[in-house]
Formats: structure tokens, sequence, C-alpha cells
């Protein structure tokens, strides 16, 4: 399957898309999606990450040795 993913603007209620000339489908399913700062899907993930804990340098040296210490099994 061939896909492409780009942003462009709107423009008079238009958008203008150029396929790649080795594109060589006959139909295409679009879906359009606006990504300003209204986007729930965009706030959600954002408040997400705002609201996620932080590892302190020390609980993430601790995971870094752990993991060099499985990494030595075969």
């Amino acid at each position: 399957m061939q896909a492409i993913k780009q942003y462009t603007e709107v423009i008079n209620g238009s958008i203008h898309v150029n396929l790649p000339k080795d594109f060589t489908a006959k139909r295409v399913e679009l879906i359009i999606l606006a990504v300003d700062g209204n986007n729930p899907d965009t706030n959600n993930f954002q408040k997400l990450l705002l609201d996620s804990p932080e590892m302190t340098d020390e609980e993430y040296q601790a995971i870094q040795e752990k993991r060099r210490h499985l990494n030595q099994w075969n």
C-alpha cells in the first residue's frame, strides 16, 4: 500500500495535493484532520504528557544498571 502524509494550508476552503510520479493508485481514500491547536486528540495527548510523572536521574540510572545486568544474559 502506498501512503502519503503531508501538511498543507487550506486556502479559500480548498487544498491542493501533489502526488509523486511513482504514485500509481487509480483510487485513493482521503482523511482530512485539523492540525491546529483546536484538535481534541492533540490536546488530550499534550495533557497526558504534561500530567505524566517525571523520572529522577537516580531512577534512570537504576533502570540503566538493571538493563546492563540483564543484557549480560545469553
